[in-house]
């Protein structure tokens, strides 16, 4: 298996790293996560009698795994480190992008073959040509799986917002939070400074040197945001009254040519999934070894995360709600049926008991 990762050639980010222990990784550590697979055996063995190994005249699925740099990736990274995509003869090489919508857009632009991404994001990308496909809802956050943090003294509600300057994770779901969050709390977003930053690491850095006011922050960099004096917590995804959900998506060209693949791959993510919920503690190191988030903050994240490879009629219903909203307050620019976005045959033959669409 083999690892690469997106450059983010930032100093402020490299700063970060170092007060936070957040970020993408610095190096391929494949060869150590190999060495030091979980078990006395040092190989993950499961204990479902229905996935069984295939046998070795099976071809090969090669390919290229776009991930965050987040608890959203872990699946992917768990399947690698313990030997699960061994065990289904996927031969993945995971490189890693800061937020989901920068794996879609490595995917549209070819340089990967899945595509990971909360549903603003995945939404946002349908409105554009484009030949990627939903293949399954993965994963999301649960409502407190982050929180909105804010360091002006003269901000005590929501509604004090106005006037002040909001860390944005440009082109990700944060920009639907923000908006449900101004329509809830009848703020005009007019009345705010929308700062537009890419990354966990930037942002950080911006609340940090009192360049914003608020951002909604993930567990892995909380204690340096409570480091930073007078910071107070105004809530969760519960202000929004939207918590998001996580998509895979694969290439449509990718999919026509390795069907028998993609399902071996959906196998794969579901027996990752049974791992991660099974071994916290161990998909914790391995988030630390891959990304160098700190294994208490990862346990963190893990813990405010809900995994599991799935696609219902609700999964549909509330991306298709997100894009919708998206359009109609000009979010998203073209309309559009997210029907013609799904590929779920594979889903349908990997885990039938999971897809009800």
């Amino acid at each position: 298996m083999k690892r690469k990762t997106a450059s983010v050639a930032s100093l402020i980010a490299s700063l970060v790293l170092a007060l936070s222990g957040c970020g993408q990784k610095a190096s391929d550590s494949g060869d150590t996560a190999e060495q030091q697979s979980p078990g006395d055996s040092g190989q993950y063995t499961s204990d479902s009698s229905e996935q069984q190994p295939l046998p070795p005249s099976e071809e090969p699925l090669v390919i290229r795994i776009g991930a965050d740099s987040y608890n959203f990736s872990y699946q992917f990274r768990v399947a690698e480190a313990v030997g699960i995509f061994d065990k289904y003869n996927i031969d993945a090489t995971i490189s890693t992008f800061s937020f989901g919508i920068d794996t879609i857009n490595a995917a549209i632009l070819g340089e990967t073959d899945s595509a990971e991404g909360m549903d603003y994001a995945v939404a946002s990308r349908f409105s554009e040509s484009n030949n990627l496909r939903i293949v399954a809802h993965i994963c999301g956050p649960n409502s407190d799986g982050e929180k909105l943090y804010v360091r002006d003294p003269s901000v005590n509600s929501v509604t004090d917002l106005a006037g002040k300057k909001l860390g944005v994770k440009k082109g990700t779901v944060n920009e639907f939070i923000w908006g449900k969050v101004f329509e809830n709390y009848n703020i005009d977003p007019e009345s705010v400074e929308q700062v537009y930053l890419g990354s966990s690491a930037e942002l950080l850095a911006a609340y940090q040197t009192d360049n914003i006011a608020a951002f909604w922050g993930t567990p892995d960099i909380e204690e340096a945001i409570l480091a930073v004096p007078g910071t107070k917590i105004l809530g969760d995804y519960d202000l929004s009254k939207a918590v998001p959900r996580g998509y895979l998506l694969l290439d449509n060209d990718f999919i026509q040519a390795n069907k028998a693949g993609v399902t071996r791959l959906l196998k794969a993510l579901d027996e990752a999934t049974d791992y991660i919920r099974d071994n916290p503690e161990e998909t914790a190191r391995i988030a630390y070894e891959d990304l160098k988030v700190p294994e208490d903050a990862a346990l963190e994240g893990i813990r405010k995360y809900t995994y599991d490879v799935r696609l219902s009629q609700e999964d549909l219903d509330h991306i298709t709600n997100v894009a919708n909203w998206s359009i109609e307050h000009g979010l998203i620019k073209n309309k559009y049926d997210i029907t013609q976005f799904l590929y779920l045959d594979a889903l349908r033959e990997a885990l039938p008991d999971k897809i009800s669409v």
